[in-house]
């Protein structure tokens, strides 16, 4: 997603705060749905289903027989049955699974062969790209931006993601919970990464944009997944639950076999990249919200607390 002054994609990857789901995804039919529609398919791994590029079926989530939704919907309602009832043992169970179910989809799309066609997935744009010139005239009310952007910590963890970045192995390129579909079949629930189609009742949304799948860096998948879990559904939870969505996913990946958990450098960067992507979406061309700023002015915190900058409470309370 280019965030520079012209041509902002100001189409969310996931339209959420605090769980505000995107509606309408579809399913994906067909063997091996996390690679198909994100590259060519390997000429060695022949399936019942189309060749190609991957068409999302137009089947819309939520129609009879179909057993397929999205994730922020599931999430959306499990949270809603935790606020009216508790957070129930099922009902962790429950969260658990989902979780389980979209690392799961990582780990399969990540193990998936490399053959001489597949193509090379290009860097994060916050890799490769300075930072926007127009986050030098937001209100002050966004955020320690001037922070962020001074910090030399954050400068590091960027460059260091850029120099480590290993390009060994499939990967999505922007794997949020939004593109996530699930399947629930027998009692065991699946999920699938989808492609670069992707319609809602309201029309055909953006395309993703070109070259950010194939072979690339897993641990950028991984930060985002936990990213996007960080910033949806973790203020969807009462503190008072104890429950740690991005632990619990990074321990699911782990059991499942995953072994590209992110390093301290690539959340930096990751967050850091949200943080922009956001910014843009929700106060370029219109002025956000008291409660978009707010939640912006959190969203810079990120990174600054990640490299160390931020002094927590009880270090202020043990030097005073």
């Amino acid at each position: 997603m280019s965030v520079l002054a012209e041509g902002v994609d100001r189409q969310p990857t996931a339209r959420v705060i605090a769980l505000r789901p995107s509606a309408g995804r579809h399913a994906a039919a067909g063997r091996s749905p996390e690679v198909l529609g994100l590259g060519p398919e390997p000429a060695e791994a022949p399936h019942d289903g189309p060749t190609g590029r991957h068409v999302i079926a137009p089947a819309p989530f939520g129609t009879p027989g179909t057993g397929t939704r999205s994730l922020v919907r599931e999430l959306e309602d499990l949270t809603e049955q935790m606020h009216a009832h508790g957070a129930l043992p099922s009902l962790r169970v429950d969260l658990r699974e989902l979780l389980a179910a979209w690392a799961a989809a990582l780990v399969r799309l990540h193990r998936t062969p490399l053959t001489p066609t597949t193509p090379v997935a290009e860097l994060p744009w916050v890799l490769t790209e300075p930072l926007p010139d127009w986050l030098d005239v937001l209100p002050g009310d966004t955020g320690p931006v001037w922070a962020v952007r001074a910090h030399p910590g954050i400068r590091r963890a960027v460059e260091e993601t850029r120099r480590s970045w290993l390009p060994v192995q499939w990967v999505h390129g922007d794997p949020t919970g939004d593109e996530v579909v699930l399947t629930r079949s027998r009692g065991a629930v699946r999920a699938v990464l989808l492609g670069v189609a992707r319609d809602t009742p309201e029309g055909p949304l953006a395309p993703a944009r070109p070259g950010r799948s194939g072979c690339g860096d897993p641990r950028w998948d991984v930060a985002t997944a936990l990213d996007w879990l960080a910033l949806a559904l973790g203020p969807a939870l009462d503190p008072a639950w104890q429950l740690d969505p991005v632990a619990t996913f990074a321990a699911q990946y782990r059991e499942l076999g995953g072994d590209a958990l992110p390093n301290r450098a690539t959340a930096v960067a990751r967050t850091l990249a949200s943080a922009v992507e956001w910014t843009a979406q929700l106060t370029l061309d219109r002025d956000p919200s008291d409660d978009e700023r707010a939640w912006l002015s959190g969203l810079w915190s990120r990174p600054l607390e990640l490299v160390g900058h931020t002094r927590t409470p009880s270090m202020v309370a043990h030097r005073s």
